[in-house]
């Protein structure tokens, strides 16, 4: 009820294009161009043909892959910034449900779920972890386990506008576990946009390194190189 008197007072306003009534109106989400096969066995890039692959075997080591909702492009680019640069925390319940379309589509199974962190002092600046509202909304929407634990130790600088070997440069060892026994539990790992992979293979180095199983990456979008 308490929902429904503050959509008629202040009306939702669309991530994607603006337009009032909606978080992510039905334009947008037909604009949003969900990533197509063949995709790269282990980066879900979208490649020519599957044989070929896309060169990502030495960037992505410890993932047992990683799948992407949409390309970062048009409404969608346009959401995740609000969602995750200007506030907009209920732009989560949309953008999750793309992730959890992905999940339908590729039959991702796993134990738990976990997410990429922030180093405290940028959380502390933005208020919120983006990464994390995505994973506890898919988590509920598919009653998995929440693993909080993985930890960023050194406050790295933005990977926007790094070539792929400083990517890997600048997260190499920027992870740690800090929570309870994995226990060999299979993990699904979510961000909101991934590009070459980097920052969610260091996570997933982490995690493997505290006794976890497979870890499969997931976000919302993918960066097209």
């Amino acid at each position: 009820m308490l929902g429904g008197l503050l959509d008629l007072l202040l009306p939702p306003r669309c991530g994607g294009c603006g337009a009032l009534g909606s978080l992510y109106c039905d334009g947008c989400r037909g604009r949003t161009r969900r990533l197509e096969e063949p995709l790269c066995r282990r980066c879900g890039a979208e490649v020519e043909h599957l044989r070929a692959g896309c060169g990502c075997k030495g960037r992505v080591r410890h993932l047992s892959r990683v799948r992407s909702a949409a390309a970062y492009e048009g409404p969608l680019e346009k959401a995740i910034h609000r969602f995750k640069y200007e506030g907009r925390r209920p732009l989560v319940r949309p953008l999750a449900l793309l992730l959890a379309e992905r999940v339908a589509v590729d039959g991702v199974a796993a134990e738990a779920v976990a997410w990429v962190p922030l180093h405290p002092d940028r959380r502390a600046r933005r208020g919120y972890n983006q990464a994390e509202l995505l994973a506890r909304e898919l988590a509920r929407l598919y009653v998995l386990p929440l693993l909080p634990g993985l930890v960023r130790t050194r406050d790295t600088p933005p990977q926007v506008g790094l070539d792929r070997l400083r990517r890997l440069d600048n997260v190499r060892g920027a992870f740690a576990w800090d929570g309870q026994d994995l226990d060999r539990r299979s993990v699904l790992l979510i961000d909101d946009v991934t590009t070459t992979g980097a920052t969610l293979d260091a996570c997933a180095a982490a995690l493997k390194a505290a006794g976890s199983g497979a870890v499969t990456g997931l976000t919302i979008a993918k960066v097209r190189l």
